[in-house]
């Protein structure tokens, strides 16, 4: 399996959703060149059941969540995640504890079916 690191995109907390659609869709080219790809990151907005980004991520890009939907950060917040769109690939995404920092790591692990 190939790892490439590519496009970073800050989202302030104080950010508007409508201000990060719009920042995700200017590299929406990017994204949509991309076969297997997982967008990983803090959203600082929620990602529960059903949220406006997760489907917003849906519809745009044909990708899911597949972290999974607990607290990941100390503020009992679920702002952090992984979207992908992944064929041949099991992607499994774990919360690790961290007493070191606000935010929860999230681990992430991609094996070949």
């Amino acid at each position: 399996m190939w790892l490439q690191i590519g496009k970073s995109i800050n989202n302030n907390p104080s950010s508007s959703l409508d201000l990060l659609k719009e920042t995700l869709l200017e590299v929406k080219d990017y994204i949509d060149e991309s076969e297997n790809i997982l967008i990983l990151g803090d959203f600082n907005h929620e990602l529960k059941l059903g949220s406006p980004l997760e489907l917003f991520m849906l519809q745009s890009f044909g990708t899911r969540l597949f972290s999974p939907r607990e607290l990941t950060t100390n503020a009992r917040t679920v702002i952090d995640g992984v979207f992908g769109r992944i064929e041949d690939y099991n992607v499994e995404v774990f919360i690790y504890e961290s007493y070191a920092s606000h935010h929860k790591p999230l681990v992430i692990r991609v094996h070949e079916l």
